[in-house]
């Protein structure tokens, strides 16, 4: 008789131990379990500091940012180096460096039009308006529309009330549109650009020479409260407050037309986009609204009561957009078809246990990847894992906390910085020291009690020149932090110098360890029955087990910082090699 397991996969854990997959976990910890063998995870690598305790981290063009509160920010469909974001005040646009509001306010206050002379023949009746036009190429909602002038060939106009640009905006020039009646009716056209002035304007233009048509007429800036900014295909972004989801005018992220707006039934949650479709999670049913262009967006109520309860959690994965709901994670597709991907994971009452309220959602390969930390009567419950959804739905968890998170899709990385903490780290970074996986398997129940003779764990790869050097430099690094953390330490302070239970017994002054970091390390636990049975530290040859015993209920508990291929436990070495 013998037991193989190989195509490792992670935990299930509202599965009973027994009923799991014969390569399912009961504990997944640090393991890629990516390419069928259990691979150690990287130790994160910092790259950069932020202000400490913020709760938003972002990189822009190199740069990074973060932000006390729930910020979203996204790079804007016009120019490389803008950046525009909701939930820091009124939304805000940056550029080089520099904070702008995203609002760009229409003058205030309507054009006065005189005219001079005498003129001759026809009659037309005469309207004028201006806008603002800012050093980024943005133009504002028109003024009020001026007094009507009836003008004939040969009156001079003279345009008056022009008010002085007002500051902070970058606003450099002004637009002056006149009205001219066409085969299609009377519209707004350019007459003249000059430099922003509040000098009054003669009208010289001839009836016949004008540029384009005012395209600003119906445009609005954004309302003050506008958050959960995304960007969309086709140069659009949406936003939204309260129950409205507004819609910026395509490749003018600046104008926010109220004609766009879409209402749901709840108050909105978070947003997110796939291609032309935005997904509006709210407090009740989840809606999906679709179109190529904000006029023709058609919205979709998804008859599900699974509410978002929780903005930070919600990610895209780019396939689908998961969020979190009372009873578990919930992912929907494109096309607006949900599934609660938990179900064969977490219990409600488990999955409640973990504060999805509070969670914070990021992506970490094709995975969601899920940080909590909350209280659980006078104790922390703080940690990470990673669910994968390719398939069958396992998780795997992590030991790191984090208070912000950010997913960088040009180079597929995760960055986080630790509660209260302003250090950005790389989860898992593609060059870097292993982790020392930890992995333990199902429970094998066999029909009758067996002793299983031999024990052979085949190794996927040994510690790479790099992984050794990677190791080697981590362990310098933790010998020169305790050097200079021992001279100024509490060793050899008097008795009774230190209140009783700062520290856990057997904890440790010392934030670092030379544990795992010294060369390849790997132990195999065989349990039977529940107990400890023997503990292997050979890897690619036959062990044999003690004898003495029969067991119906086995299992292997793996630690390794090499990769594992396959296990296998056997009756005799005949039995392994059949």
């Amino acid at each position: 008789m013998k037991v193989g397991i190989t195509g490792f996969s992670g935990e299930q854990p509202r599965v009973l131990p027994t009923m799991l997959p014969d390569a399912g976990a009961r504990e997944a910890w640090d393991v890629r379990l990516d390419d069928g063998g259990l691979t150690p995870t990287r130790r994160s690598r910092l790259v950069a500091t932020v202000t400490a305790n913020h709760r938003t981290i972002y990189r822009h063009n190199g740069t990074w940012l973060s932000r006390a509160g729930d910020v979203h920010f996204a790079p804007g469909p016009v120019a490389q180096d803008r950046l525009y974001y909701t939930g820091d005040g009124a939304p805000k646009m940056q550029v080089a460096g520099v904070v702008y509001p995203l609002a760009l306010p229409p003058p205030a206050a309507a054009l006065t039009a005189s005219a001079t002379g005498s003129g001759t023949g026809e009659v037309f009746t005469r309207l004028y308006v201006y806008t603002w036009v800012t050093s980024f190429g943005e133009e504002s909602e028109p003024c009020p529309v001026s007094n009507e002038l009836l003008w004939q060939s040969g009156k001079t106009v003279t345009l008056t009330g022009f008010a002085s640009a007002p500051a902070g905006r970058g606003i450099t020039k002004q637009r002056i549109y006149r009205s001219q009646t066409g085969k299609v009716g009377t519209y707004l056209y350019l007459i003249a650009e000059r430099n922003a002035s509040n000098s009054d304007f003669t009208d010289t233009v001839p009836v016949d020479t004008f540029g384009e048509s005012l395209p600003s007429a119906d445009w609005n800036a954004p309302p003050d409260g506008l958050t959960g900014l995304v960007s969309m295909a086709n140069g659009m972004m949406a936003a939204f407050t309260g129950r409205d989801v507004y819609f910026c005018e395509p490749w003018r992220p600046h104008a926010w037309p109220e004609k766009y707006v879409l209402t749901v039934d709840y108050p909105v949650v978070a947003l997110a986009a796939i291609d032309t479709t935005l997904l509006i999670m709210t407090e009740g049913q989840p809606y999906v609204a679709q179109g190529t262009h904000p006029s023709t967006m058609a919205q979709k109520r998804i008859e599900l009561n699974l509410p978002c309860i929780n903005a930070r959690g919600v990610v895209n994965l780019g396939f689908a957009v998961c969020y979190p709901s009372h009873d578990g994670l919930v992912s929907m597709s494109a096309g607006g078809t949900p599934s609660l991907v938990t179900g064969n994971l977490f219990r409600k009452d488990d999955w409640q246990a973990l504060s999805p309220q509070t969670a914070i959602g990021s992506q970490l390969g094709q995975r969601y990847m899920m940080f909590y930390d909350t209280m659980v009567g006078t104790r922390r419950n703080a940690g990470a894992f990673a669910i994968d959804l390719s398939g069958t739905a396992f998780l795997v968890r992590h030991t790191i906390t984090a208070g912000a998170a950010w997913y960088d899709l040009r180079n597929s990385a995760l960055y986080y910085c630790a509660p209260g903490s302003g250090e950005v780290q790389e989860l898992h970074p593609t060059e870097g020291s292993p982790n020392v996986l930890s992995w333990s398997s199902k429970e094998f129940l066999l029909p009758a009690p067996h002793n299983f003779g031999v024990i052979l764990v085949d190794s996927l790869a040994a510690l790479t020149a790099a992984d050794q050097a990677a190791l080697d430099a981590d362990r310098a690094a933790v010998l020169a932090q305790l050097a200079a953390a021992i001279p100024i330490s509490d060793l050899g302070a008097p008795i009774n110098a230190k209140p009783i239970g700062e520290l856990l017994v057997g904890g440790d002054v010392f934030s670092v360890s030379l544990a795992a970091i010294s060369g390849p390390e790997f132990e195999a636990i065989v349990i039977a029955d529940g107990e400890p049975k023997f503990s292997i530290r050979h890897l690619d040859r036959p062990v044999r087990l003690p004898a003495g015993f029969k067991a119906r209920s086995w299992e292997i508990a793996v630690r390794s910082n090499v990769s594992v291929k396959q296990i296998t436990l056997a009756t005799s070495m005949a039995d392994l090699t059949s």
